[in-house]
């Protein structure tokens, strides 16, 4: 499990998300990323969803989020 805490669409506040996925170093595969239920807070209350984690070659690792929240953002 970890932890966001930032601004998305200009609402400021928290929330945790968990992942996982099978590796053998170059691929990825069984991946699950998913917002954790009611974890969010302030401006990122309610906020649910999904995501996805990628490794570019050189290492770096980039997560997205595909998320909704209240109020129709």
């Amino acid at each position: 499990m970890e932890s966001f805490e930032g601004s998305l669409h200009d609402r400021s506040g928290a929330f945790n998300f968990v992942h996982s996925a099978t590796t053998t170093g170059s691929d990825r595969t069984a991946e699950f990323f998913t917002v954790v239920p009611s974890s969010g807070t302030g401006d990122l209350a309610g906020i649910t969803g999904t995501g996805g984690l990628g490794v570019d070659t050189d290492g770096t690792h980039r997560i997205w989020f595909d998320y909704e929240l209240g109020g129709g953002v």
